[in-house]
């Protein structure tokens, strides 16, 4: 008799959650759900158990969440690098939900006997924002945002907790991701493309990693079962990389419309983002560009995805322009 299969899912209303709950029920795991708001979704795809909760945080009450034969975790919920200065929030409010609020479900889940894995998910923010080097699980940790040292944090924490427990943990720390509902860089970029005005992007010669959340949620569907895949943490990613103009013309074919493109000094781009930056400063009021911005489309970030394929023998069921093909639909 097969065993009963029940994953709790935090941050399913979110972009990843998402996609990601079809999946795991064609897998055949059961869903359970939690949500912060005053009731669950009023529309939910599919079957899905709901488990209302406080906030996130250290002191998080996850028993009812935990309850009933678990036997599997997935952790997804997290304040996300907020890029608006308008959804800015202070550097500690990363450390309290995405640190402080996973070490105290790890702590729970070490000690619920039914629970066989957990699934974190981290970022490859958890070791840089910015490389011109490859970067793979093997690379230092160096952490340039909140966002990203709080996800490191986090990792080392659930690391500790389960490292005297039964339970198997495994890591995922993907790029920059796109799909259906992207938010985000990807956003901005979408946007960018539709204003249909000449961009000074054609001298950018940056190399970027993405991941299309079709192919991160077959990943991850793999990865909470495979026993190659218990105690480590993964780069994920397509396996090709782009520069900002090669994803700019990309996603011009993949929508049907031109994309005008024109050689401008890299200095220059520096420049304005510096402007940009500044007339946020000074009005509270963001531009669209500014520095992080220009460093975001100018800078390099190839991330090295094979040590997963190698480990679980996953190949991504989706090319790069079918991914595109998807997020401009």
């Amino acid at each position: 008799m097969m065993q009963r299969k029940l994953v709790l899912i935090t941050g399913a209303t979110g972009f990843v959650g998402r996609h990601l709950c079809p999946e795991l029920k064609k897998a055949g795991f059961n869903l359970r759900a939690v949500f912060i708001e005053s009731k669950p979704p009023a529309a939910w795809p599919g079957e899905m158990e709901w488990v209302k909760l406080d906030p996130i945080g250290p002191a998080t009450d996850w028993y009812p969440a935990l309850r009933g034969g678990v036997t599997h975790v997935v952790h997804l919920a997290a304040i996300a690098h907020r890029i608006a200065p308008k959804d800015q929030v202070d550097d500690s409010a990363y450390d309290e939900v995405n640190h402080l609020g996973t070490a105290q479900l790890a702590r729970a889940v070490a000690l619920t006997p039914s629970v066989r894995r957990f699934f974190f998910m981290s970022s490859i923010g958890a070791v840089t924002s910015l490389s011109d080097e490859m970067v793979n699980e093997q690379t230092p940790c160096h952490p340039d945002t909140a966002y990203g040292k709080s996800k490191l944090s986090a990792e080392q924490a659930l690391r500790q907790i389960f490292s005297e427990s039964q339970v198997e943990w495994c890591i995922f720390r993907p790029p920059l991701l796109y799909g259906p509902g992207n938010p985000g860089n990807m956003e901005r970029l979408l946007r960018l493309l539709k204003l249909n005005v000449p961009l000074p992007l054609r001298s950018v010669r940056n190399r970027r990693s993405f991941l299309y959340v079709g192919n991160l949620v077959s990943a991850m569907s793999v990865a909470l079962e495979h026993p190659a895949a218990a105690r480590k943490i993964f780069c994920v990613s397509d396996g090709e990389e782009m520069s900002t103009a090669g994803l700019l013309r990309g996603l011009a074919r993949a929508s049907r419309q031109p994309v005008r493109l024109f050689p401008f000094p890299r200095s220059g781009l520096h420049l304005l983002g510096q402007i940009g930056s500044f007339v946020t400063r000074m009005t509270g009021r963001s531009v669209g560009f500014d520095a992080p911005a220009i460093e975001k489309l100018c800078g390099s970030l190839p991330v090295d995805g094979s040590f997963f394929r190698r480990t679980c023998g996953w190949k991504p069921p989706f090319t790069v322009e079918e991914g595109l093909v998807a997020t401009v639909g």
